[in-house]
């Protein structure tokens, strides 16, 4: 198969994978749609077609640049007397799902690095977006992390209308048409500040952590605007090239023998977390259900949709979420390198 007849069959491949995920509701479906559809084309086509690493570096800074904007120190301050609490329910967190996921490479198949970035409760973008810079097999972590924002989105509405009986109060705001402009503009620095200053500075994972670290710099001088969409889902899907275009025979046979442990370690974190949950709600004086939204190991995107319409306390879930994501995020390279040295 020649190169544009190769070129046009990913599209292909990956159109019908989007737009199939797209049409069942699944999360993060522009990302899982592009690493199955890369994955079909490598492995039953047997093509060969690696993404340029420059178009993976502006995934990755797209997607650094997107969680940045999530950044604001206002809603983290919010928290006031409860910030301990959170701060220690997520380092709580985080230590239970690294040390469930060193588990996974016990038999072997796959490094401690691999292990725990596929593992970590939180920042699934981000992990996807740095594991390889970090020393991990971005693959495996990947379909891993995603794996388990699947089953906790899948799981959220249930928990909440059966365990909770949480009314619906509404939805969330969107983002008005005529804040485009300026979304461009914030995006465009973001990621221009963010690349060439992680190189400067020679920042472990740069390509992510620049963007987000210029992006929550920048935001407030472009005022409430985010990444646009259709930017962060082209981000998205980048991603998911990158990683689906490495797939090998070998990869597939590796992550099928972790998948029924990785499940059972995701359903103990979702269990451990919820547990938390309960415990933060009772010493902060918030309801049990906004403790276990805060507490969720994952899914930020839909945790936060919830807590909006069931008339939950956006800024404290919010804020607690945000907590463990820079916490992961801030921590992963220096994580990683110590796990390189005890190799």
């Amino acid at each position: 198969m020649r190169g544009v007849g190769r070129i046009a069959a990913l599209a292909v491949l990956v159109i019908a994978f989007v737009g199939l995920f797209d049409l069942v509701g699944l999360t993060s479906g522009v990302l899982l749609g592009a690493l199955i559809g890369a994955l079909v084309f490598t492995l039953v086509l047997r093509q060969a077609l690696p993404l340029p690493e420059p178009l993976y570096v502006l995934g990755q800074a797209i997607l650094g640049a997107s969680i940045g904007a999530s950044v604001d120190l206002e809603t983290i301050t919010a928290l006031g007397a409860d910030w301990s609490w959170v701060l220690l329910v997520s380092v709580a967190t985080i230590a239970v799902s690294v040390a469930l996921g060193l588990m996974l490479c016990l038999r072997g198949e796959i490094s401690r690095e691999t292990a725990v970035f596929a593992s970590v409760a939180g920042g699934a973008a981000g992990l996807s977006a740095m594991s390889r810079d970090l020393g991990a097999d971005d693959r495996v972590v990947t379909v891993l992390q995603y794996l388990r924002i699947v089953v906790i989105v899948a799981s959220l509405p249930l928990v909440v209308e059966f365990a909770f009986r949480a009314p619906d109060s509404g939805g969330i705001a969107r983002a008005s048409a005529g804040e485009i402009v300026p979304a461009l503009a914030f995006t465009t620095v973001s990621i221009a500040l963010g690349v060439v200053g992680g190189r400067l500075v020679r920042l472990p994972a740069g390509p992510v952590l620049g963007p987000l670290v210029a992006a929550a710099a920048v935001h407030p001088l472009f005022g409430a605007v985010g990444v646009p969409s259709l930017v962060e889902q082209s981000g998205y899907l980048l991603i998911g090239l990158a990683v689906g275009l490495r797939f090998t025979r070998g990869a597939v046979r590796t992550i099928s023998r972790l998948l029924p442990l990785a499940v059972a370690n995701v359903v103990v974190v979702i269990v451990v977390c919820a547990v938390m949950g309960a415990g933060l709600a009772h010493v902060t004086g918030e309801s049990a259900l906004d403790g276990y939204l805060a507490t969720t190991p994952g899914g930020f995107s839909a945790v936060l949709a919830i807590a909006s319409t069931t008339g939950g306390n956006l800024t404290f879930v919010t804020a607690s979420q945000l907590v463990r994501l820079l916490l992961i995020l801030a921590l992963a390279p220096a994580f990683g390198a110590w796990l390189r040295r005890r190799a």
